[in-house]
């Protein structure tokens, strides 16, 4: 897909989201999505960073920028998909998620393999399980008693996923899984859950060499 199929396929989905989230009634999608109503818009957090959401508009701003397009679809989608179920504490794999098979394979390959390839043993100079940590410390992750390296982190006000990490050794490669509240389904569709995991696994990476 050119990038220009790419950038038609996110303002697409943009404006449509943007159309659904104006004829909304913000305080219910507020109030079923743990953020805050003000009169500039609505306030949530974004893997822990201030986020405004406008209405009917449907802008969205991170520190007065404007948030990436990718990052505005999640964030609409959010709040018109809440509907106030809480954390379930239960932790899915991404295939086990409602219509997760469907997207699972690009899911393994665009998120996970990437966090094998960058954390696992033999992945650069150090200690994998080492970068890890402190990648996910500056990311807000608290550490989950899983895998040999796991951190949970906090995406949306009621939305939690978690990266699990085997470092694997001479006899079995390195594995890692993100998975996902039980809950998530009920605050995001499949196709943006792995967006979601994309993102996060980039952000995790993105200073590893």
């Amino acid at each position: 897909m050119s990038d220009a199929e790419v950038g038609r396929q996110f303002r697409a989905a943009w404006e449509q989201a943007r159309s659904e989230w104006a004829a909304a009634d913000p305080a219910r999608c507020v109030a079923q999505a743990g953020c805050g109503l003000s009169p500039g818009g609505v306030s949530m957090p974004f893997f822990g960073r201030p986020h405004l959401v406008t209405h009917p508009d449907g802008d969205v701003s991170a520190g007065g920028a404007p948030a990436h397009v990718a990052v505005s679809i999640l964030l609409l989608h959010y709040l018109l998909r809440a509907d106030g179920t809480p954390p379930t504490g239960e932790w899915l794999a991404f295939r086990e998620l409602p219509d997760g098979m469907f997207y699972a394979p690009s899911f393994a390959q665009r998120a996970e393999a990437t966090l094998a390839q960058a954390f696992g043993a033999g992945s650069g100079s150090g200690d994998g399980l080492s970068r890890l940590r402190a990648a996910a410390a500056a990311a807000g992750g608290l550490p989950l008693e899983l895998a040999d390296a796991a951190f949970a982190f906090q995406a949306l006000p009621r939305l939690t996923l978690a990266v699990l990490v085997w470092a694997g050794d001479d006899e079995f490669p390195a594995q890692a899984s993100v998975v996902f509240d039980a809950a998530a389904g009920h605050y995001l569709p499949a196709e943006d859950l792995a967006v979601l995991g994309g993102l996060l696994a980039r952000r995790l990476t993105s200073g590893v060499s």
